[in-house]
């Protein structure tokens, strides 16, 4: 793994419980880790449902292994350039030496 190449700047969300200003219970992201990475484009896809064009573009994400970023999983979300990337699953390289988190971006 080169370490050169993660010069891509994400973070790692997942969702936690608040209260809103009627006292519901409702889920919002928050961010718990910062970190460096590279991204591999892998392909995509386009579809047309009920006069809407749909696409996917899945995308590899690699980030080097710490404590900060051993927790993340499918449930959790990436934010990159401002876009929220949604986790499909989360592959480790060598003995925590990295992680490949292979996500999915879905427009509408």
């Amino acid at each position: 793994m080169n370490i050169g190449h993660m010069d891509r700047r994400i973070a790692l969300q997942s969702t936690t419980l608040t209260t809103n200003d009627y006292g519901q219970r409702v889920a919002s992201w928050a961010t718990y880790a910062t970190v460096w990475a590279s991204i591999k484009y892998k392909g995509g896809s386009e579809k047309v449902t009920d006069d809407q064009v749909g696409s996917t573009q899945t995308v590899d994400f690699t980030i080097r292994y710490s404590t900060d970023v051993s927790g993340v999983k499918a449930s959790h979300r990436l934010v990159y350039n401002s876009q929220n990337y949604e986790i499909l699953y989360v592959q480790e390289i060598g003995r925590k030496e990295g992680l490949i988190l292979v996500c999915e971006l879905r427009s509408a």
